[in-house]
């Protein structure tokens, strides 16, 4: 456990560094840009996000799974990989690219914009290759090195950002030209990291093993986009824009939990596939699925208490009502976390399609009860939708994991987690006053660590994770 912390630190910080650059920089970019011109840069890069999920397969998770498999050639298998997502992404560049004008004009009916498009779709197999190998970095144990990697690609990418939209005021292309340059750069440094690994080695039965894990997971991936977007399509025709916007500032600040998510998700599939032989992993499982029930407690308690003083500091009184919001919303996002967990029997398995019936599943309950609550409580159907959704999903992958035989996760914990944003929610919605939500933030989070520590023995935990000698 003391090894599975310290990377999960390592990679966290990589991610504030991320998170707080991006949210400082946003005033920055809409005092330059038009709005017509954010939203346009908003449009492709969502449709960017439905081409990455068809330009490598999601090939580079079944190139994973096989990593530490005895009986695999390391080489070939990551060679396979490599060859495979660098011609399947350059040839849907390359498609994309001859019918450009259909997919600018018509789908996104954006007129102009020709170059910050055509950077767009270059960013495709750039970007297809990074992310396969900054894994492959993460399941060779060091962090450091990817955390370097991760810092190095935001600043090239903030630095030539700045210097194309605020100095040059080249617009949008500015921001896919930094992207694409930083691509590049970690292309270069990835690769040069994982450079005994490359060959001119292909192997189709490792390629259709990796496919056999990897495609069955694509639905999953659809779901979340249509979890996202085809919601505010859903939502658009109830509440105004100004409700909207309200709502929008509470999901940005939920976004908070990301940091965590990222760091986990980052060093959870390495963990796993390393270790899920090794005896006593069930109850190391356990102590780690309790810890992050703590912190996630511990966090969505504070945030959800604090909210509207958050808010206040943030932006503008008119946006108050994001601080209920807000509360609901660390429900979907803490239990969206636990996510990696929930599917580690699936994936150890390979049997990988329940992952995505799990996914769909959960998307099928958010749309359905937006369309039932929608016209009667209004904006609060979001974070309500989506907590169901994230919870179903949850389960349904849970359920399936302790069927294989492989894995048992004390769901009966995750009460803990309801129960305190509950609790924080009914202060927070009777506008309680500062001083006894205070009040409430000291016993919450002391009940929380009585609970916790009664299983975990935390100052134990603490102690050998930071290298302290317990006396």
């Amino acid at each position: 456990m003391k090894a599975f912390f310290k990377d999960f630190m390592i990679y966290g910080l990589a991610s504030v560094i991320s998170k707080i650059a991006a949210v400082l920089l946003m005033p920055v970019y809409t005092s330059i840009l038009t709005r017509e011109e954010y939203g346009a840069m908003a449009m492709m890069v969502s449709m960017k996000g439905i081409i990455d999920i068809v330009s490598n397969l999601n090939i580079h998770s079944g190139i994973a799974r096989d990593y530490y498999e005895k009986d695999i050639n390391r080489k070939v298998l990551i060679s396979t990989g490599f060859w495979s997502i660098l011609i399947l992404s350059v040839t849907i560049m390359s498609m994309m690219l001859l019918t450009r004008n259909f997919w600018k004009e018509t789908v996104l009916g954006l007129q102009g914009y020709e170059t910050s498009f055509i950077l767009l779709l270059m960013t495709i197999p750039a970007g297809s290759l990074v992310s396969y190998f900054s894994i492959l970095t993460r399941f060779k144990k060091k962090p450091v090195l990817f955390s370097i990697g991760m810092i190095i690609n935001l600043v090239i990418q903030l630095s030539i950002a700045i210097y194309t939209i605020v100095v040059l005021r080249i617009g949008i292309s500015g921001f896919f030209l930094a992207t694409l340059v930083a691509d590049i750069f970690s292309i270069i440094y990835f690769s040069l990291l994982n450079k005994e690994y490359i060959s001119f080695s292909f192997n189709k039965t490792y390629l259709k093993r990796a496919l056999i894990f990897s495609v069955p997971l694509l639905p999953a991936i659809l779901a979340g986009w249509v979890d996202t977007s085809l919601g505010q399509i859903i939502v658009g025709k109830y509440v105004s824009l100004t409700d909207l916007g309200v709502y929008s500032v509470a999901l940005q600040l939920a976004s908070v939990f990301t940091l965590i998510s990222t760091a986990l998700n980052n060093v959870w599939s390495p963990f796993l596939y390393e270790n899920y032989r090794m005896q006593g992993f069930q109850k190391e499982v356990e102590r780690l699925f309790l810890t992050f029930i703590f912190i996630l407690s511990v966090v969505s308690c504070g945030i959800s208490l604090l909210s509207r003083e958050i808010i206040l500091l943030l932006s503008n009184p008119d946006y108050l009502n994001a601080a209920i919001y807000l509360t609901l919303l660390c429900i979907p996002m803490s239990v969206y976390l636990l996510f990696p967990m929930a599917s580690s029997g699936i994936s150890i398995s390979r049997d990988t399609k329940y992952t995505s019936i799990a996914y769909v599943s959960g998307s099928i309950f958010n749309i359905a009860l937006l369309v039932v609550l929608l016209p009667s409580i209004q904006i609060l159907a979001l974070p309500v939708s989506l907590g169901v959704s994230r919870i179903v999903s949850y389960l349904i992958m849970s359920v399936i994991t302790k069927r294989k035989g492989l894995l048992e996760l004390p769901n009966r914990y995750l009460l803990i987690l309801l129960f305190t944003v509950l609790i924080c929610f009914v202060l927070v919605y009777n506008h309680t006053d500062l001083p006894i939500r205070i009040c409430f933030i000291a016993v919450l989070w002391t009940a929380l660590f009585y609970l916790i520590n009664r299983k975990i023995h935390i100052f134990e935990r603490l102690s050998s994770i930071l290298g302290i000698k317990h006396k």
